[in-house]
């Protein structure tokens, strides 16, 4: 029986905060990805929604067009934050009726919208910290101090502020609203914070072993404690009993269920005392060299060649 190699095209870079996340985590990817399987076209998308394929640089329809015409089998998006968690780039995909890796638009659109992510898991019975959407016109808020105030539809925990009193947060305001119209305030959970992937495959949903997220510097979890050396301790496996692991591994399968998420995901947890909230849940989790997913895969003995192929295939 002939082999036929599948077309992927890996789409990285983007024009959100986390461009530089974005092309590590797509320079992981290609250094890994099975070669004897698939044949890659590299998309390289500028901040300013050029699409750079073989050194040729598109407009954004033509770079989609070009993309299509070249009888790609599988589209994978490994773009974080605006245009390529939000939704925006998968309709366009699915408009083009081109498969991909990775949640549908809807599903997307709406686990980075934080806010209306924590409506539907509280709807659902899961536990998420008091919340609170603030604008410039109404920066008024009913929890108590400390707080924790992000952007409702950031990932990478960019433009993250904590505040143990309301005089330093009511200084800030300035600073808070420097991007963004409308932020969440979120009372601040003090525990263990844990993260866990999720994958797809063949089908079944399956969780990676969780990792536990012990700050070295800083009080938050925010962009510099993930990206700089030094900023955190990631023990995967996380150091807890196993049916504190079980509990977690299911809590991050039941959140992926619950917003329609496909191929991966990866939830952001909290315990306190025995309680387990969630924080958020990612779409397109980061795929670098040092990031959660490659590591909690590995634990589960998967390599990362394994993990793409297995995500590859997991598109619809």
């Amino acid at each position: 029986m002939l082999f036929i190699m599948k077309k992927v095209a890996i789409l990285f870079g983007g024009p959100s905060s986390e461009h530089e996340v974005s092309v590590s985590s797509a320079k992981n990817i290609l250094e890994n990805i099975d070669r004897e399987l698939f044949e890659i076209l590299e998309v390289f998308i500028t901040k300013e929604f050029l699409y750079e394929i073989e050194g040729v640089l598109y407009n954004e329809q033509k770079g989609l067009e070009e993309i299509k015409r070249r009888n790609i089998d599988i589209a994978f998006p490994i773009i974080h934050g605006a245009y390529g968690e939000d939704g925006v780039l998968q309709k366009k995909l699915e408009e083009l009726n081109i498969l991909f890796v990775g949640s549908s638009s809807k599903a997307s659109s709406l686990a980075i919208d934080k806010n209306k992510t924590n409506e539907i898991l509280d709807a659902n019975g899961i536990l998420i910290p008091k919340s609170f959407v603030i604008t410039k016109n109404n920066t008024e808020h009913g929890c108590d101090y400390p707080i924790i105030v992000k952007p409702i539809n950031e990932g990478s925990s960019v433009g993250l502020f904590k505040f143990e009193k309301d005089v330093d947060f009511k200084n800030s305001l300035n600073e808070i609203f420097k991007n963004n119209n409308e932020m969440l305030v979120q009372e601040f959970i003090q525990g263990r914070e844990f993260t866990c992937g999720v994958i797809e495959k063949e089908g079944e949903i399956i969780p990676l072993i969780a990792t536990e997220v012990v700050l070295t510097k800083g009080e938050i979890f925010d962009y510099d404690a993930k990206y700089t050396s030094g900023g955190c301790e990631e023990i995967t496996p996380a150091n807890v009993d196993e049916e504190t692991m079980k509990r977690i591994q299911n809590l991050a399968v039941k959140c992926h269920q619950i917003i329609g998420c496909k191929s991966i995901s990866r939830t952001d947890i909290i315990l306190k005392n025995d309680d387990l909230y969630v924080l958020e849940i990612n779409t397109i989790p980061g795929m670098t060299k040092t990031s959660f997913i490659p590591a909690e895969a590995k634990a589960c003995g998967y390599s990362m060649k394994e993990i793409i192929t297995i995500l590859i295939k997991s598109a619809k």
